[in-house]
């Protein structure tokens, strides 16, 4: 993964895109980079689409990780979100918001901002769009570029690849030439 496209210890981090756009991708090899390090991560999980089995093939060792089940409710995510950003011990707090993400008051917002730079964690949220504005240092936008599909007959039924595209769209104090990368995933 590219080290400019990570998130930030002591900064917040977001990722946003629409559905199949590469952001959940991008989320699960941040959680299997923090804990592949021995860190420990915690991901909330707004509306329950996390999948154990699929972060265990890749890689993600479920020990080192806290997952927090939010029932689709936005607001239990968002002071979940509030509460483990001031608890020590966690290189990397994920908060996946998934489709509907909800209004964030200003001062939350630099309340969030404050606290993971006094903890010296990074917060990465992800979902369909912005979330804190001014307030992160990095946010970056995934994009659906393709779709190739495989199988017999006229009528190919098995996804075989999407191919994505990841734009920087604020790097506040980072040093970035043409930072869009691109990946191919099965």
């Amino acid at each position: 993964m590219d080290e400019r496209l990570v998130p930030i210890r002591g900064e917040i981090t977001e990722i946003v895109g629409g559905l199949s756009s590469g952001r959940t991708s991008h989320l699960l090899a941040c959680l299997g980079d923090v804990v592949g390090r021995g860190e420990t991560a915690a991901l909330i999980d707004t509306e329950e689409t996390f999948d154990p089995g699929s972060a265990t093939q890749a890689g993600i060792d479920l020990r080192r990780l806290l997952w927090v089940r939010c029932g689709s409710n936005r607001e239990i995510a968002l002071r979940a979100a509030d509460m483990l950003v001031r608890c020590p011990g966690f290189a990397l707090i994920a908060l996946d918001l998934g489709e509907r993400v909800p209004r964030l008051p200003t001062t939350m917002a630099f309340r969030l901002k404050f606290a993971v730079r006094r903890t010296d964690v990074a917060l990465l949220i992800v979902g369909c769009r912005r979330l804190t504005g001014s307030s992160a240092a990095l946010a970056l936008e995934t994009l659906r570029e393709g779709i190739e599909w495989a199988g017999p007959g006229p009528a190919p039924t098995h996804l075989a690849r999407v191919r994505t595209t990841t734009r920087v769209l604020r790097a506040r104090g980072a040093e970035f030439g043409r930072p869009p990368s691109s990946w191919w995933s099965a």
